[in-house]
């Protein structure tokens, strides 16, 4: 019996570091970033509100290897989050948002949108490459009321399996709604 309980306290003692290793996931480094801009209001052609806002998406492979999927690793552009802020607090949604959300569910509940589903055959991005794509935010948030609004885009990297996906955050940028009547900021 004597014997029994030294093995069992050696069997535990070595059992327990591999319990303890096996429980850290280590996250891949992401393969790409993301930053945007807003598209300068005056050069929006005719039919867009005075009000609308659209921002320029970049996506950067800044991995060692071509992405002949890039989009497909993008999901489509309707796989970005949007963080939309007025004046610090959440923005108010349109309808086109709640959309995106049944959308997303669906697409992660069940089938997967292949490339050519969504754009036909994927280009080759090399590495150090980019591609650049406009996200028409003010279709998402009610962007209208004076107020300032901060936006960042955030992207997982492997959204449909997040025990090894990371998030990767774009820059933040701010656009000032004036009160009608006010000036517009240079």
């Amino acid at each position: 019996m004597k014997k029994f309980g030294w093995q069992f306290l050696a069997l535990l003692f070595t059992i327990q570091p591999v319990v303890f290793f096996a429980q850290t996931v280590e996250r891949p480094k992401p393969g790409f970033t993301l930053s945007i801009k807003e598209v300068d209001p005056s050069t929006l052609s005719d039919g867009y509100p005075a009000d609308y806002h659209k921002l320029l998406v970049t996506y950067i492979n800044i991995s060692d290897a071509a992405q002949k999927d890039w989009w497909d690793q993008l999901d489509s552009l309707d796989m970005l989050n949007m963080i939309v802020l007025r004046d610090g607090a959440p923005a108010d949604e349109l309808p086109a948002m709640s959309k995106l959300r049944k959308f997303r569910e669906a697409v992660g509940s069940g089938r997967r949108l292949s490339t050519h589903d969504i754009h036909g055959p994927a280009k080759v991005l090399k590495p150090g490459e980019s591609v650049t794509f406009s996200l028409e935010i003010s279709g998402y948030f009610d962007m209208s009321k004076p107020g300032t609004y901060t936006i960042t885009v955030n992207r997982e990297t492997y959204p449909w399996e997040p025990a090894k996906s990371v998030t990767v955050w774009s820059n933040t940028i701010e656009i000032v709604v004036p009160q009608p009547g006010a000036q517009t900021p240079q």
